[in-house]
């Protein structure tokens, strides 16, 4: 199965490439905006971590480097945030009656992407589905009030409730050129961030699975010989 696997993907790598636009030996500049959102993950021992926080803006960017007209690698670096709902921060009490409670996500990572626009058997193709699979760092903490005074660690509350934990993430995406070097996308990655600690956080905090998804643009600039 493995080896049937290695022969499919040597086969699409060094298929002859009948895409209209050669990227390859181009550097892609991203930036892209959309919604960020808790999807799986256990907050308490009855509860996820999207039961109590919800969808919010999210921006990102990423600097990529097309290595063959199939294969970019790039770092990508991104903003999630993440409100607590209205009807959880009731049950909190006064204290919070005017703070709006928040997980805050920066994070890098590297992540390689594959293109199928370049087997779109077309001269004239402008248009290239993607997927993207990375690693990377996510430096997580929930705040009292939106981005500040951060809440305490609920196993060890003499330490606050934030870590940096690796992740990983995938998805895809389809861009579309409008230009020779210019492009139009919208994209969508399940991001798996390791948070659990049991020491610190306690036993009913795991693992948090989140969502991202937008539209950006992408130029791309030409680094070869001609």
């Amino acid at each position: 199965m493995k080896k049937a696997a290695a022969i499919l993907f040597m086969t699409l790598l060094a298929a002859t490439s009948v895409y209209g636009m050669d990227l390859s030996k181009h550097i892609g500049f991203t930036v892209w905006a959309g919604g960020f959102m808790p999807v799986s993950g256990k907050y308490h021992s009855e509860d996820k971590l999207s039961d109590w926080f919800g969808l919010y803006g999210f921006p990102a960017a990423e600097l990529k480097y097309v290595i063959i007209d199939k294969v970019a690698l790039g770092v990508n670096a991104g903003y999630g945030y993440s409100p607590m709902k209205e009807g959880k921060k009731k049950e909190l009490g006064s204290e919070f009656k005017d703070l709006i409670p928040a997980l805050n996500i920066p994070f890098v990572s590297l992540n390689g992407t594959f293109n199928f626009g370049p087997m779109i058997k077309s001269e004239k193709n402008m248009l290239n589905p993607f997927v993207t699979l990375g690693v990377g760092t996510y430096s997580w903490y929930f705040a009292k009030n939106q981005r500040t005074d951060k809440l305490p660690a609920p196993g060890d509350t003499t330490q606050q409730f934030k870590a940096s934990s690796w992740g990983i993430n995938f998805g895809g995406g389809a861009e579309y050129f409008v230009a020779k070097k210019f492009s139009v996308f919208g994209r969508v990655n399940y991001h798996l961030v390791m948070m659990k600690d049991e020491k610190k956080f306690g036993e009913d905090f795991g693992n948090q699975g989140f969502l991202t998804y937008g539209a950006g643009l992408t130029l791309y600039l030409f680094t070869g010989k001609q």
